[in-house]
């Protein structure tokens, strides 16, 4: 699947793909439709958007005032628009609104989006307020006015004239009427796709900064803090209220759920749901990081690998990530602990990080642990290296409910486990698990081993089994 294709569908392309590789694919949209005519106009599609760019940078105006003159008619270029959607012959109905949410999924600026959605609007507006342009425009623009709401009422006007950027939506408008000149020389596009990677990366570069700023002001943890992670072995911070960041997480997490499967890549792994033991539902999705450079720049944030190493009394490394995404219907996961299962390289401990995504409660399967100091020491077993069933029925078992944002913290030694999920909520959370930076850094190497000993279900051999899954599966409802 196409980087454009996946914005529209799912919008993930900004965050699981480059700006170079979004810019590549951006340019060979616009050059294979570039050639083609103009809707009614005497210059084509790439002309008519190199001479509104032209004039933009002609006129002085910011890198984001020239990318929206560029792209404003992306929508006309989109595949995919039905016979409801023409305007007779005449382009695409609703292309500017189509056009800028398209630019948002690619990871443009808002700034951008608006300018390309209001280029529209302006064009109402100065046939409301000007006669005089509105006589001049060519045969197609006026028949394409009806299409798009006429003039605008007073009501629309007065709207338009209360929206910050409506001078420039203006000034947008003035190079589009002007970009429909036969002979006009102008750059290639290549003078302005530099403009465009560059754009996506310093927005990109804002997200990721949004991301980490709630977690820049976190606290040295305090003694009592200290004492309680020492006495309990786990401890719960609510991390921020920032519902900004909340939603941004949420929004990333949908991106990672909403991945094809696809080989050699992210790590998928499915469950039969507790109502359906021959369905298929995705539990859980692995090795994202390389894939998703905003939650790789926050969970190897230095406000995260600060907080980890307070606890760990060393510098902590990151080891591995997972997010677990107990969808309504998903099972819970049996008792168990995370250090036999944490044994591949040697290393003598680990501190997992949970950062909840959803709301969790008891109906929809949240973390139950049991508090105490177990540190180096591994309880009974089963053969499968999930806790002893007799041993796991005398602990005090203790739910911990989270909003969104909560950061529970509970090391490799701490006996835990969840129920399934019985409400209509999903109740999804990252598990990024660290060690200490002094035994090693094995996070590519923990990924290699495991993907051959239990691949995702795109990557196994028909006939195969996988039912011996070692330390790849303790305690999951994973299918094996």
């Amino acid at each position: 699947m196409s980087i454009i294709s996946s914005s529209r569908e799912n919008g993930l392309a900004q965050s699981v793909v480059s700006p170079k590789q979004i810019t590549a694919e951006l340019e060979a949209l616009l050059l294979a439709r570039g050639d083609s005519d103009y809707i009614g106009e005497p210059v084509s599609q790439s002309q008519h958007f190199l001479q509104s760019a032209f004039f933009a940078e002609q006129a002085g105006a910011d890198e984001e005032l020239i990318l929206a003159a560029l792209l404003h008619d992306i929508g006309h270029v989109l595949e995919g628009y039905d016979a409801a959607q023409d305007m007779a012959g005449l382009g695409r109905k609703h292309h500017e609104a189509v056009g800028a949410d398209f630019l948002r999924n690619l990871g443009f600026s808002q700034r951008v989006a608006s300018l390309v959605e209001n280029h529209v609007n302006a064009k109402r507006y100065l046939c409301t307020k000007n006669p005089e342009y509105a006589a001049l425009l060519s045969p197609a623009s006026k028949r394409t006015l009806d299409f798009q709401g006429g003039k605008m009422t007073g009501a629309e006007a007065k709207s338009f004239e209360s929206d910050p950027l409506h001078e420039e939506y203006l000034l947008l408008r003035r190079w589009d009427e002007a970009a429909k000149q036969e002979t006009l020389k102008t750059p290639p596009l290549k003078h302005y796709l530099s403009i465009v990677e560059q754009h996506l990366q310093t927005q990109r570069e804002k997200e990721i900064d949004s991301a980490i700023t709630p977690f820049h002001d976190f606290p040295t943890l305090t003694a009592e803090q200290l004492s309680s992670w020492h006495r309990n072995g786990y401890l719960k911070l609510s991390a921020t209220s920032n519902s900004s960041f909340t939603s941004t997480l949420s929004h990333w997490v949908d991106e990672l759920q909403d991945l094809p499967e696809t080989a050699g890549k992210w790590m998928q792994y499915f469950e039969a749901p507790e109502d359906d033991p021959h369905g298929r539902q995705l539990c859980r999705i692995e090795n994202f990081l390389q894939f998703h450079p905003q939650l790789d720049a926050l969970l190897r944030s230095r406000p995260i690998l600060a907080l980890v190493s307070q606890l760990m009394g060393d510098r902590a490394v990151l080891f591995k990530e997972k997010i677990n995404f107990k969808l309504p219907g998903g099972n819970g996961f049996s008792p168990h602990q995370d250090a036999p299962a944490f044994t591949s390289f040697g290393q003598s401990y680990h501190i997992t990080l949970m950062l909840s995504v959803d709301a969790s409660t008891v109906d929809n399967g949240c973390l139950e642990l049991v508090p105490g100091n177990y540190l180096r020491e591994t309880l009974p077993l089963e053969a499968d290296s999930t806790l002893n069933r007799e041993t796991a029925s005398t602990l005090a078992w203790e739910p911990l409910t989270t909003q969104p944002g909560d950061i529970l913290l509970f090391d490799s030694f701490i006996p835990h486990r969840s129920g399934p999920n019985r409400s209509q909520s999903s109740r999804r959370a990252l598990y990024v698990t660290y060690g200490k930076a002094a035994e090693g850094s094995y996070r590519e190497a923990y990924y290699r081993l495991k993907r051959a000993t239990f691949p995702p279900d795109i990557e196994r051999i028909e006939g195969q089994d996988y039912g011996d899954t070692g330390v790849f599966n303790v305690g999951n409802p994973i299918r094996a």
